[in-house]
């Protein structure tokens, strides 16, 4: 499908008004000055926020599809994504997806549904690693046997809840609640789909999660995840809410050199017998902020070329099967059972 792109005027619904919601908002801006933006506005504060913004404000997705924007950004809580997208999918001509796209499986049966019966229209999945370009170079080293024959991996990620939105009560925030699309296994699946990205489809995999920290929040902010994937390969995922020290470090071992990634500390090494070696990278190859814009640069320029995206709902139905899989049977104890 063709459209106006940069030739017409811009649109766009945005069904939330959180901290991610204005990164979006901000970089559509960005990317297209003269863009209209409606947020969906649940509270006085968020409305405030909306009118210092220069956005227009509605009271729900069905009030602001009466505006028939052109875009949407689905970015609500979580567990609202899944009745968000049921309204949105046949109304806008493109989408971008927050994640986790949808925290239970009948959401996920409604997009089975959509994409069985030809819903393709422009979207992205909101996995930024997908656009970050060090990630790129990882794949590449693994490709050329850097490491020789990759025998096992690992990923983790953690940073303590209360600093990921600051000035907010982290007790109050969707990831504190099981209930609405909160807890690690969703709020961190990037680095589930990260396995996917760098190592394949999953095969076999198991969680355990537990909530004991002093944290005070009804959500596992704690998993350890074991995969096999397809290709035979182990992999461990650990995520938590809990580091005091933010974490992010991959680490793939092979029979020839062990490659680790540090993404906070911003490093790439290759560790041999006899050798250390860091790879060379861009400052580019680490800008996570950059990723977002990367992301909706991708989504206008679909809509406006009728082209895929690099990363869309098709791409990213493997990695949603397995999250609420995962999440769904993860060992646990008595809290969150």
């Amino acid at each position: 499908m063709q459209n106006g792109g940069d030739n017409q005027a811009l649109s766009v619904l945005l069904t939330g008004t959180g901290s991610i919601a204005r990164r979006h908002a901000n970089n559509l801006r960005t990317l297209r000055p003269d863009v209209r933006l409606f947020f969906v506005v649940s509270s006085a504060n968020a409305l405030a926020w909306v009118n210092g913004f220069g956005g227009e404000a509605v009271a729900s997705v069905e009030a602001g599809l009466q505006s028939q924007p052109q875009l949407a950004v689905v970015c609500s809580s979580s567990a609202s994504h899944a009745s968000d997208l049921a309204l949105l999918m046949p109304q806008v001509e493109a989408l971008y997806i927050e994640k986790p796209v949808v925290t239970d499986d009948d959401g996920l049966r409604l997009l089975q549904r959509a994409l069985a019966g030809g819903w393709s229209r422009p979207n992205v999945v909101g996995c930024n690693l997908r656009y970050l370009s060090v990630l790129d170079k990882v794949k590449q080293a693994l490709q050329t046997g850097v490491v020789g024959r990759p025998c096992s991996a690992s990923l983790r990620v953690g940073q303590w809840l209360p600093e990921w939105r600051q000035g907010r009560d982290w007790r109050r925030s969707y990831s504190a609640d099981r209930s609405r699309g909160g807890g690690v296994i969703f709020d961190l699946v990037h680095e589930l789909d990260s396995a996917c990205n760098l190592f394949g489809e999953i095969a076999y995999g198991q969680a355990a999660a537990a909530s004991l920290s002093s944290l005070d929040i009804a959500a596992d902010d704690s998993a350890a995840i074991v995969l096999m994937m397809k290709s035979g390969l182990p992999v461990q995922v650990a995520m938590d809410y809990v580091s005091r020290v933010a974490v992010r470090e991959y680490t793939v071992v092979g029979d020839q050199a062990t490659l680790r990634l540090d993404l906070i500390g911003r490093q790439l090494t290759v560790t041999g017998p006899q050798s250390n070696s860091v790879v060379e990278t861009a400052g580019s190859d680490w800008d996570m902020e950059g990723t977002y814009c990367l992301a909706m640069q991708d989504l206008l320029d679909s809509w406006a070329e009728g082209r895929p995206t690099r990363f869309g709902l098709v791409d990213s139905m493997h990695t949603t099967r397995w999250m609420l899989l995962l999440e769904r049977n993860a060992w646990r104890g008595a809290a969150f059972s």
